[in-house]
């Protein structure tokens, strides 16, 4: 018994010495250097890079070209607008994407310096965070309009005739703003990402999606049901925080007066423009398509599931060895961990069992959607020495809740286990070592087997919830092809039938698994 404690204590103590090296295969971000910085910018100057948060998804403001790695990866107007503010400042620029509604939060808390993802003004966000003043709002790069059905054109000549439709827009988006001021007789439905909302559009959910018009001719592009109405909201207004606009945390005055100055100069030389014509030409090398003319009708069928497969197949391959990856780590290490629990909450220390117990309730009775965030945003706060990754923060979040569920299931098993048969193997001379390894723990196995296969099969999705600090797991590839290819529910269909394929074989495994052990029964 005691042998196997110093093991599993072992095995833990390898698995901390490899988080702190911050799983340096995705070591992406930098803490601040030692000093006393009296503000933001300061402190920006100090350690000499400027952390921006963004969501990728926006074709072309902000993207991903899968042919490359890193931060090379991140391309689109807001990253070249991000990389001349970096540079202006005479920093670097790091780009750390996640999930858009994350992007903020990510400021408020300090993980970033600066958000940049289409966002728009809104008076509660300006009581939140520091805005900055508004850009892309002239000239072509900044139209902004609704997709609709080709079937309803007719209908939708002006934006008055759009009064008493329901109208989606993504939230917090500077579309959001323009439906909310311009189409006031409208219904307004939030979406919290543009394929939720060509999902409803296609379905007959919503009448009209707000958009980017270079956006909505990309998905027109691969669509042909869909076109952009000829209405178009007005983005002329002269306004401060007109167009799109950045955020920093509140109170970082000197942050936000030295980013305006330097958004002034990209304005009057109209050099966001510029970004997005140069970024469109980016998109369109990696395949990413946008209708040039307002004219042209677009004869495409939406392509087949089979299709889409088919091109992106190396994609999905990728996304899927990311995803066993990381279910094999959580399993490994979460199995581990939970098989220390469970001994250490059937000890007689009160105490221990106290602890333990909080531990594995406080886990199993909070989402890990909630834990993840609290590992990814708050785990680098309190331990800042550590320097680690968000891959990083990820895998312990998910090790952790795993091994909460396997610690009951172990020690449910081991305490299934007849006590006579304990009995008899000390009234033979056993020690307890060999007891626990000869006796129990056999016995427990088949007990606890259907159980944690179910929980091997429970940790392989939960996987997917990594998606949202872009780990580049399965569900990940549902993002990229969005916003690279414009593929809205084709790729949902895919993942979800490979998820089955992967968890139907494991689950089959552990059934063969329970046949052959029962064989001694």
């Amino acid at each position: 018994m005691r042998k196997m404690k110093n093991m599993l204590i072992l095995a833990v103590m390898i698995f901390s010495l490899w988080i702190t090296t911050g799983l340096s295969l995705s070591a992406e971000e930098t803490k601040p250097t030692s000093g006393n910085p009296d503000n933001r910018l300061e402190e920006i100057l100090q350690r000499g890079k400027l952390i921006v948060a963004t969501s990728p998804d926006f074709a072309p403001q902000e993207f991903i070209d899968d042919s490359k790695k890193g931060q090379a990866q991140y391309v689109g107007s807001d990253i070249m607008m991000a990389q001349y503010i970096a540079d202006q400042l005479g920093v670097e620029l790091e780009i750390q994407a996640m999930d858009f509604a994350m992007v903020l939060s990510s400021v408020d808390l300090g993980e970033s310096d600066m958000a940049i993802s289409g966002f728009g003004w809104k008076e509660d966000r300006e009581i939140s965070f520091e805005l900055s003043d508004g850009f892309n709002k002239t000239g072509e790069a900044a139209c902004q309009g609704l997709l609709i059905r080709r079937a309803d054109a007719e209908q939708f000549p002006t934006l008055e005739s759009f009064d008493g439709k329901l109208i989606a827009a993504q939230a917090g988006s500077l579309q959001e703003n323009y439906v909310q001021t311009q189409l006031p007789q409208a219904t307004l439905e939030t979406i919290t990402s543009m394929d939720i909302g060509i999902l409803s559009l296609t379905t007959n959910k919503v009448d009209a999606l707000a958009s980017d018009c270079d956006v909505a001719k990309g998905y027109a592009s691969k669509d042909g049901s869909l076109m952009l109405a000829d209405a178009r909201f007005d983005t002329s207004k002269e306004d401060q925080h007109d167009g799109n606009v950045l955020a920093v945390k509140k109170g970082e005055k000197e942050l936000i007066a030295a980013i305006n100055e330097i958004i002034e100069k990209i304005n009057e030389e109209g050099l966001y423009e510029q970004w997005k014509t140069e970024a469109k030409v980016q998109a369109k090398k990696l395949g990413i398509e946008f209708d040039g003319s307002d004219d042209v009708i677009v004869e495409t069928k939406a392509p087949g599931v089979f299709d889409v497969f088919v091109e992106n197949y190396d994609i999905f391959l990728n996304g899927l060895l990311e995803t066993l990856k990381l279910a094999a780590i959580t399993v490994f290490f979460g199995t581990i961990f939970g098989a220390l629990i469970a001994i250490i909450k059937l000890s007689k220390n009160p105490l221990l069992r106290f602890l333990t117990a909080v531990y594995v309730e406080v886990l199993r009775g909070t989402p890990i959607l909630v834990q993840l965030y609290i590992f990814r945003f708050f785990l680098p706060m309190a331990f800042p020495w550590l320097n680690l990754s968000k891959y990083a923060c990820v895998v312990i979040a998910l090790v952790f809740n795993s091994s909460a569920y396997v610690a009951e299931i172990i020690r449910s098993g081991i305490q299934a286990v007849d006590k006579g048969q304990s009995e008899a193997a000390k009234s033979l001379g056993m020690s307890n070592r060999h007891m626990m390894m000869k006796i129990i723990l056999p016995q427990a196995v088949k007990n606890i087997l259907p159980a944690l296969g179910n929980e091997f099969v429970t940790m392989i999705k939960e996987t997917s919830l990594a998606s949202t600090f872009y780990i580049g797991e399965l569900m990940y590839t549902r993002t990229l092809l969005m916003s690279t290819k414009f593929y809205a529910w084709q790729p949902l269909i895919i993942i979800a039938a490979i998820y089955f394929v992967v968890t139907f074989v494991l689950s089959k495994g552990v059934q063969y698994m329970e046949k052959r052990l029962s064989v001694s029964d």
